[in-house]
């Protein structure tokens, strides 16, 4: 019945073996799950944002689009991995990517409202009737996925330079270990295997003694004759108590696995639901990069296909406009236009003319024009102050309409003009629709001819037009003019950035060099998910009503917190461009409870190249071992340099974890105790000025996170960190 709501994928026919057969009836579920997850997001749009609203019931409703939120998310990240659709997958995307930058937004006001940077909607999940793990975030896997190739090529090469300074190390030769001598080892053998024989030997004659005695009791009472009867009821006895025990056991197996006190043992790979959900998932992976390969393939020949039968007519239908528009103005201005510049865009405004802006009437001269602009500046600047101040005071200014909202809605309307009604009976395989293909590069091919074909022929008619007219005259004015124009261009000044110290170096040495000194390392394959740990909401509505006072967050809610702040604006270009996102994190906590554990699930689940500045690791060794990276102040072998190729490197091949385990010695402000207690050769803090001078240099499209490790973080100095 399910499958009623897809048009044309209801008629199931095999195709090939039991698996192309799967992966067809996985093509109709997932197809489903899309359309109802469309209708949901439909539903959601037109709650979003609520109107007239006190906190209290904004953060009601906001928090009930949350929840809302993170299910359609899952649901999106599902189809958006098993799809194989190419154009379909291109879709998925876009609305993913606007659900997830959504759900970050309010999350972000929700802690505004609040003030709370974990919240707890244990309320409101009893009233939907919905468990604590539907707020669960999974980091999606498309992050990995789509920059597998590189990834594993960059993991490689990073594993070949880090074999290469190993095997060029001096084998330390290891220390003779305190053991037996030879005579000493032999000895102990010799006692031990005696001791075993002798055990043997004594059981060994315990059974024989056992036998005798036996034996000897049926001499003395005479062996009578067994009565086939008695013996089959001492058979069924025996039996049965046999097999009540070994249910017994079983039911006790069952038992311990379900409360967990005890692993379920393995079944054959065959019959393993999570084994055949892998092989099912990297089978239709592979379907998928075919797909792929092949709607690439399609677009090339298929632009060129219209560029060859549709580009006579798309040129003509231009020149024609264009010649309209020639007419037009010299009717109206007895001359021919100036051709727009290819700066400005050429031809582009004939067919897509800007609104009309009506001037006021009350427009004086320009000084009063200039007099009321900086009157208005400064009523703007003092109104703006007091405004600040208010909204100081009246906390939380309401959402603007989001970008993400305006991207779902167009991406709704997308759905319910091209997927929703389209027959795709004859397309069982999901291979690409070449009328979908040809929809969507017909615009950009009629730009390609206009800006390289018909604004060049359009222009000579036009100067050969005024040649004609005006007899040889040139509008030199209006060439000087365009002159003055570019140079004001060139005049804008933008802000500097820090100056390159290495620009004849590539890449492959930087990173050849970050690796020998061990700070490009391979992240250690953990995921979030390793970060074990419940919800607290048992007791959580009684306890708040007794006790208001806000409780500590759960394991469940650090890990959720890392998800939303940290992975998904790091993963997703198109969400750290607009969706609130966190550059610099502290992550604190006594040893040994997952703190280095949870940077490496950062860097690995993103994709990111992954430094590590800890102070222990630049400078390894105690004092005199020689063993300290980059001591030097100035040069090639200094911490300016070496901060330089990390940002410089982390930029390029972003996206990028900087990690520091320890920080507190790095920001550390007692600068006495930190040359009393440092084990090494120099303090940290050396090169603490220069860290923040590359910080300060980071723009926002630099997907970029510096994370710090801590168990002391009140030892630092907080003025650093907060500039940091």
């Amino acid at each position: 019945a399910g499958d009623q709501g897809v048009p044309g994928t209801r008629r199931l026919v095999k195709t090939g073996g039991e698996g192309e057969e799967r992966d067809d009836m996985a093509n109709v579920t997932y197809d489903v799950l899309w359309r109802e997850t469309m209708r949901d997001l439909l539903d959601m749009l037109e709650l979003d944002p609520p109107q007239d609203q006190d906190e209290e019931e904004a953060f009601q409703h906001f928090s009930y689009l949350y929840i809302k939120y993170v299910q359609i998310f899952k649901n999106l990240e599902d189809c958006y991995d098993q799809h194989v659709h190419p154009q379909k997958r291109i879709d998925i995307k876009e609305v993913l990517e606007a659900v997830m930058g959504r759900m970050l937004e309010i999350k972000e006001y929700l802690v505004q409202l609040s003030g709370l940077k974990f919240i707890s909607f244990d309320d409101i999940l009893v009233d939907l009737k919905l468990i604590p793990e539907t707020l669960e975030l999974p980091v999606p896997r498309y992050f990995v996925d789509e920059r597998k190739k590189d990834l594993d090529m960059r993991e490689k090469l990073v594993a070949t330079l880090i074999a290469a300074r190993d095997a060029d190390k001096e084998v330390e030769p290891e220390p003779p270990e305190a053991g037996f001598s030879l005579e000493d080892a032999i000895r102990i053998i010799q006692v031990n295997e005696r001791g075993r024989q002798g055990k043997q030997r004594a059981k060994f004659m315990k059974e024989i003694v056992r036998q005798e005695e036996l034996e000897r009791k049926l001499r003395e009472i005479g062996q009578p004759e067994t009565d086939p009867d008695q013996a089959a009821v001492v058979i069924q006895k025996l039996f049965r108590g046999f097999k009540t025990l070994k249910q017994a056991r079983l039911m006790r197996e069952e038992e311990l696995v379900f409360i967990g006190m005890k692993e379920p043992e393995q079944k054959p790979r065959e019959l393993d639901p999570v084994s055949r959900q892998a092989d099912i998932r990297s089978r239709r992976k592979i379907i998928q990069a075919q797909n792929k390969d092949e709607y690439e393939e399609a677009l090339v020949s298929i632009r060129r296909k219209i560029y060859d039968d549709e580009g006579v007519d798309m040129r003509e239908q231009m020149m024609d406009k264009i010649r309209q528009w020639f007419v037009a103005y010299r009717e109206q201005n007895e001359a021919f236009p100036d051709y727009p510049d290819e700066e400005d865009g050429g031809s582009l405004f004939i067919f897509d003319p800007p609104p009309v802006v009506e001037e006021d009437e009350e427009g004086g001269d320009e000084k009063d024009g200039k007099g009321g602009k900086d009157d208005k500046k400064k009523d703007d600047k003092g109104k703006g102050k007091k405004g600040e101040e208010e909204a100081e005071d009246e906390g939380p200014q309401e959402l603007p309409i989001s970008d993400f909202v305006l991207k779902m809605q167009s991406c709704t309307e997308k759905f319910c003009q091209v997927w929703q009604d389209r027959d795709e009976s004859q397309n069982f395989a999901q291979k690409y629709d070449a009328e979908l293909i040809r929809d969507a590069l017909r615009p950009g091919v009629r730009e390609e001819i206009r800006m390289k074909e018909v604004d060049e022929v359009m222009r000579n008619e036009l100067e050969n037009l005024k040649a004609a007219v005006e007899k040889g005259k040139k509008g030199k004015k209006g060439k000087k003019k365009g002159k003055k124009g570019k140079k004001g261009k060139k005049g804008k000044k933008g802000k500097k950035g820090p100056k390159d110290l290495t620009p004849d170096r590539t890449m492959d040495s930087l990173m050849k060099e970050l690796v020998d000194k061990d700070i490009l390392q391979l992240a250690s394959n953990y995921s979030v998910q390793d970060f074990v740990g419940q919800h607290r909401n048992l007791d959580m509505i009684e306890r708040k009503a007794l006790d208001p006072t806000p409780p500590e967050a759960s394991l469940a809610q650090i890990r959720q917190a890392v998800v939303e702040q940290l992975v998904l604006p790091l993963g997703s270009q198109a969400v750290h461009e607009k969706a609130p996102f966190v550059n610099k994190a502290l992550i604190y906590g006594p040893k040994g409870c997952g703190k280095t554990m949870l940077s490496m699930a950062i860097a690995r689940e993103t994709g990111s190249n992954f430094f590590n500045l800890s102070a222990r690791n630049l400078d390894p060794g105690a004092p005199g071992s020689g063993r300290i990276k980059y001591p030097d102040k100035k040069g090639a072998n200094s911490a300016v340099m070496m901060l330089h190729m990390v940002f410089k490197v982390a930029k390029a091949l972003a996206p990028s974890v900087v990690y520091m385990d320890e920080v507190e010695w790095t920001f550390i402000a007692d600068k006495k105790k930190l040359k009393s207690q440092w084990p090494g050769e120099k303090p940290p803090s050396r090169f603490l000025k220069d860290f923040l001078k590359e910080v300060k240099f980071l723009k926002e499209e630099d997907r970029i996170l510096i994370l710090g490790n801590s168990r002391s973080a009140r030892c630092s100095s907080p003025s650093p960190l907060l500039l940091a």
